[in-house]
């Protein structure tokens, strides 16, 4: 929220709606395969010592992990949500995203625990992607024009 403050202020609210519609626009375009580009990720396994500190490491991963900072990430959409935080959102709303993420992401590991087959459910999700991130987009894109709309 602090980077987003500092980054907010020069600009009018216009010229911030305008940009996360831009980025919205173009990640929603990368979903559907007209543009190929790589999108901003740790694409870091979760290593064995994260430092020789065993409180402090555990914090240091859950941070990197619960923000996002420490993840593979198979889509561009949630780059969209960061955008519109940092240009836009309050104190509360931030809260409230991050909670999303973190309820979503719990989410995620929940169905994976509660599956019998662990490759399996792997591979269907590797096999399932591309298929499915059409669909968020499609999904997404009226929810982002609502939101800049009703700003």
């Amino acid at each position: 929220m602090v980077v987003g403050s500092v980054l907010r202020a020069p600009i009018p609210e216009a010229g911030r709606q305008y940009a996360v519609l831009t980025v919205a626009a173009v990640l929603i375009v990368r979903e559907f395969g007209v543009f190929k580009f790589p999108i901003p990720q740790n694409a870091r396994l979760v290593p064995q010592f994260v430092t020789r500190i065993p409180f402090w490491g555990a914090v240091q991963f859950g941070a990197e992990m619960g923000t996002g900072m420490r993840t593979y990430s198979p889509t561009g959409l949630p780059h969209i949500v960061v955008a519109a935080i940092v240009l836009w959102a309050s104190w509360g709303e931030a809260i409230a995203a991050g909670t999303g993420f973190a309820l979503g992401r719990a989410l995620m590991l929940l169905i994976f625990l509660a599956a019998r087959n662990k490759e399996g459910a792997d591979a269907a999700f590797e096999k399932g992607m591309p298929r499915l991130r059409p669909v968020f987009a499609t999904l997404l894109a009226p929810l982002i024009v609502m939101l800049v709309l009703l700003w």
